[in-house]
């Protein structure tokens, strides 16, 4: 904005612009110095006398002090050099911005090529578990990631082929088994007997497949690369947990039938007995994603307990199958009479028209072989025959769509 020079006595020699608020400190000064204002920066310069050229002369002058013949002033506005500034910081945030958007393409590009695979394969899985057959997953890339690829995928051909041998035997099976279900009254006591002999007989491998599961299930690294594996040997657990049950229910089923189920009473502590039939049907809350609430109190009362386990843990299991994202309340308390129970949820429910077969034997609301819901129709059987047995009555309400209650009434029994 203004170049001046003065002399050694403050007088103008030679200007070029002007600018305001500028002022030399010093009349003479022998250094540099510069003062900043509100709009621009002003440096000053001392001006002395050359340095003699001569040997002599450089002599001489070094005796004394140089002459000072005035100062220079070099007034620089701020503003040119803000916007100078504020230019190069939008260039380099522009730079940043780019250079970050580059490398985000970059790690989502080269993630995306790493991650996809394993998403196909969680895809796939979850095809698998909801029943949903034919699913593979294409591998792309090294070959590694492809031999990864061709032994899942040979995996998956062998399960769905392993399925379909079961569904084909569990067909054959359970058409041998409707057969003697039609057979006549004389056959009856053959049949049951069969149907105990067989359950036995299968009690003894569930038991070395579950313990061999259990073994692997404990030998798998705990981390995330055989958390799918995990996931599967745990669901393979409860099921197995499942169809030991059924096969109980079909023994207790055949001894009820032979009047061989003795009764024994004891005193049974009802608060801890109950939390006890609810952490057996945990893993079918879990699946399900309901909610389990006991209200009881702790009350002790008279009654054989295993008959009162096999009464309990049925209608729990019956109520948690039937119920999805749902709710189901374990109540009782103890009247005049003798003991109340009521177990009500928020599942399905039943048709009114079926509410007076719903205790027969091997029977369900939908019997066809490609019903939704498993089992072997005989837990509510089991259930109304452990009722009798104890003297009780069984009652049940419904609504389609609301759920249900089952109310069980026990009388006091002589202790």
């Amino acid at each position: 904005m203004k170049a001046a020079v003065y002399s050694n006595h403050q007088d103008l020699l030679a200007a070029s612009g002007q600018a305001l608020g500028c002022h030399a400190e010093y009349r003479a000064f022998d250094r540099s110095y510069s003062v900043e204002t509100r709009g621009n920066w002003c440096f000053y310069a001392p001006i002395y006398q050359d340095s003699p050229s001569g040997t002599f002369e450089r002599k001489l002058a070094d005796t004394r002090n140089p002459d000072y013949l005035g100062h220079v002033e070099l007034v620089v506005s701020k503003a040119e050099m803000e916007s100078l500034l504020g230019q190069i910081l939008a260039v380099s945030g522009l730079i940043v911005v780019f250079i970050v958007g580059i490398i985000f393409f970059l790690v989502r590009h080269f993630s995306g090529s790493f991650t996809q695979p394993l998403v196909e394969m969680v895809r796939v899985l979850n095809h698998v578990a909801q029943g949903i057959p034919g699913g593979r997953v294409l591998f792309f890339g090294a070959s590694d990631m492809v031999a990864l690829g061709e032994t899942f995928n040979g995996m998956l051909s062998r399960i769905e082929m392993n399925e379909r041998l079961l569904e084909q035997k569990i067909a054959e099976r359970t058409e041998a088994l409707k057969v003697a279900l039609e057979s006549s009254e004389a056959a009856n006591h053959y049949k049951m007997h069969i149907v105990a002999t067989v359950s036995h007989e299968m009690k003894a491998p569930l038991h070395t497949i579950r313990n061999c599961m259990e073994a692997s299930l404990e030998a798998l690294p705990d981390n995330s690369d055989n958390e799918v594996l995990r996931q599967l040997h745990l669901r393979a657990l409860v099921r197995s947990d499942e169809l030991n049950d059924m096969i109980g229910n079909i023994l207790i089923h055949g001894k009820l039938e032979a009047n061989s189920v003795k009764m024994t009473l004891l005193p049974v502590d009802l608060l801890p007995f109950m939390q006890v039939c609810a952490e057996k049907i945990a893993p079918c809350l879990e699946r399900n994603r309901n909610t389990l609430q006991l209200l009881g109190k702790d009350d002790t009362v008279v009654l054989d307990q295993l008959m009162l386990s096999h009464i309990i843990n049925n209608l729990l299991a019956n109520a948690c199958k039937f119920t999805v994202d749902g709710s189901i309340t374990l109540n009782w308390w103890q009247d005049i009479l003798g003991l109340v129970i009521v177990v009500s949820d928020t599942g399905c429910g039943i048709p009114e028209a079926y509410l007076g077969k719903i205790f027969d034997s091997f029977w369900q609301v939908d019997m066809s072989m490609t019903r939704q819901y498993g089992g072997t129709g005989i837990g509510l059987t089991v259930i109304k025959q452990f009722v009798d047995q104890l003297g009780g009555a069984i009652s049940v309400t419904s609504q389609v769509g609301k759920g249900s209650v089952f109310t069980i009434k026990i009388p006091y029994q002589p202790g």
